[in-house]
């Protein structure tokens, strides 16, 4: 069962996380902002409610490093070929993944 106020939490921090993401491709040289941003905004948006949407039973931290490179995967294939590193890419999204999950745990006490 999914509990409103964890889906809601991490939906909200997936979309605070897209926001950073998409202001950081502001400053990086090759990068179309708007489609590229958005498309970043939108991708951590949905991690957010897979995360709080998830009724995988595991460990918190793995559950949200799962989710994370589960999503990264396919952003860093969308970015082969554009000039950008898609190693970077996966990584960063596994490490929202498990800063979402460790905000909704830990700091909400909001538990799977």
């Amino acid at each position: 069962m999914v509990k409103s106020s964890r889906l809601v939490i991490t939906t909200v921090f997936g979309a605070v996380f897209g926001i950073i993401c998409m202001l950081l491709t502001k400053y990086v040289d090759g990068i179309d902002f708007w489609p590229i941003g958005v498309a970043f905004l939108l991708n951590h948006t949905v991690l957010g409610v897979a995360i709080g949407a998830s009724s995988i039973r595991m460990n918190w931290a793995t559950h949200g490093a799962f989710w994370g490179a589960l999503f990264g995967v396919f952003t860093a294939i969308s970015r082969i070929g554009t000039g950008q590193e898609p190693w970077i890419i996966f990584v960063f999204v596994l490490i929202w993944g498990f800063l979402i999950e460790t905000i909704a745990t830990k700091g909400f006490k909001q538990a799977q």
